[in-house]
């Protein structure tokens, strides 16, 4: 019998950040370790993740028998798996357009998108059959910088990872998944609350956007859970009610749809996740299409500069974030 990955249509695709000056990912984390592989005892498979770049986490999967590296963006609304249309040969595959349009970070328009299905999704030991795929250009991988040091055909976003009841381990560089109607629901809180992190809940919308509460500098707001962005940033208009001081940077960015923006930067006073002091750096300024959109309540993205500095783990299955919690 097929398992079937729902198909909910997503409100702003597309928010992959490029930097254009490098930043390490740090962890944060104390030298206990932890493991999640009896997650595997759950009807849980394993795919690991690797690092082309500090900041940037691919998978590497096979979709009907055709290789492909996908960046893991939790960013990324579609439910199935989305690929450069140059990438994926879909040669007697029935092929349909998406009417909707969707929207990079900056607010530019994404078209031409087209949908079809593979029968089978190859990801670690994970298989999971007829599976949504959406087809597109998407400028930001075609970008020579990050061709030359990426290399990534396409994403892996919320929706996926959502119907999947994913766990993404950014401590150990994995991804858990479950394929749909098999296994069981697990809860990590109590082991991982003893093993020192700190528990918070997620939303995500019926068009899979994740948003997690913020305070920065004492003003609170809702950021994208972004594992996509490779810096965090804030939107310049939400900089004018923290007090933030900008200084110029070599940093730049590029969405999805091409859009290159210059960036500035800030130092933080403080950086809460859902009222939890975590680590964070400095952080980008940037003007961003979804904060008049939704009139100031989504200030910016929480990137894996912060994401994965805190040693955190996400699980769609239950909408919960765990990190360390700053010292």
């Amino acid at each position: 019998m097929k398992k079937r990955v729902r198909t909910i249509t997503a409100g702003w695709p597309a928010i992959l950040l490029t930097a254009l000056a490098i930043a390490g990912l740090h962890t944060n984390a104390p030298a206990q370790s932890i493991t999640l592989d009896a997650l595997q005892r759950d009807g849980y498979g394993m795919v690991p993740i690797k690092r082309p770049q500090p900041n940037t986490l691919t998978v590497l999967a096979t979709v009907n028998d055709q290789k492909m590296r996908l960046i893991v963006d939790t960013g990324w609304g579609e439910d199935g798996l989305s690929l450069e249309r140059g990438s994926f040969n879909a040669a007697g595959l029935p092929i349909e357009e998406v009417k909707r349009i969707g929207k990079s970070a900056t607010g530019a328009k994404l078209t031409g998108i087209t949908r079809t299905r593979a029968d089978r999704v190859t990801l670690g030991n994970v298989e999971i059959r007829d599976v949504p795929l959406f087809l597109g250009n998407f400028k930001s991988l075609q970008h020579e910088r990050a061709r030359r040091t990426t290399g990534a055909d396409g994403f892996l976003g919320a929706g996926f990872l959502r119907a999947c009841s994913a766990v993404v381990d950014l401590h150990n560089l994995r991804v858990y998944l479950r394929p749909p109607g098999t296994g069981r629901r697990v809860q990590l809180g109590p082991a991982l609350q003893a093993s020192g992190l700190s528990e918070v809940s997620f939303q995500q919308t019926a068009g899979h956007d994740c948003f997690v509460d913020v305070e920065i500098n004492g003003t609170a707001g809702k950021m994208f859970l972004d594992t996509g962005a490779y810096l965090a940033g804030v939107d310049t208009r939400f900089a004018e009610q923290i007090k933030a001081t900008a200084f110029n940077s070599r940093a730049g960015m590029i969405d999805a749809a091409g859009v290159v923006s210059r960036t500035q930067f800030t130092k933080l006073r403080s950086f809460k996740i859902a009222g939890i002091s975590a680590k964070a750096p400095d952080v980008r300024l940037a003007k961003f299409g979804f904060y008049p959109e939704s009139r100031g309540k989504v200030i910016g993205l929480l990137g894996m500069d912060i994401l994965g500095a805190n040693g955190t783990i996400i699980d769609f299955g239950q909408q919960k974030l765990y990190f360390y919690p700053a010292n």
